[in-house]
């Protein structure tokens, strides 16, 4: 799956995400059934204006049905892009945080919620 990402900074200085497919705004987060791989890219104007992607946080909503353990992200293109990685081999919800810089500053996404469902 392929994601472009929008960040605009509010007037509290709070990161605020959007995230699109093919143009149409998205949840960014989503049902994974497979072994699968998202790449967010950030779009042209969040470029211009300082951003990067500097990594992710990982963490089970519950400790229950932890799969955390079955992502991992790899940051490319210059912190342009970063890729998730799902191994979907244990059931449970994970919470994905993207990490970004901007001009020297950190800043976090809020919480996008993959959920590993069985194959059926």
């Amino acid at each position: 799956m392929q994601f472009t990402v929008k960040i605009v900074l509010d007037n509290d200085d709070k990161a605020n995400f959007t995230y699109f497919i093919d143009g149409k705004e998205v949840t960014g987060g989503g049902v994974v059934r497979t072994e699968t791989a998202g790449i967010y890219s950030l779009d042209q104007a969040t470029l211009a204006k300082g951003f990067l992607f500097t990594g992710a946080t990982i963490t089970d909503v519950d400790k229950e049905t932890p799969c955390a353990q079955d992502f991992s992200f790899k940051v490319s293109d210059n912190g342009r892009t970063i890729t998730i990685i799902d191994t979907d081999e244990n059931p449970g919800t994970a919470c994905l945080v993207f990490n970004v810089e901007c001009n020297g500053k950190a800043y976090e996404s809020a919480d996008l919620q993959v959920i590993n469902r069985d194959k059926n």
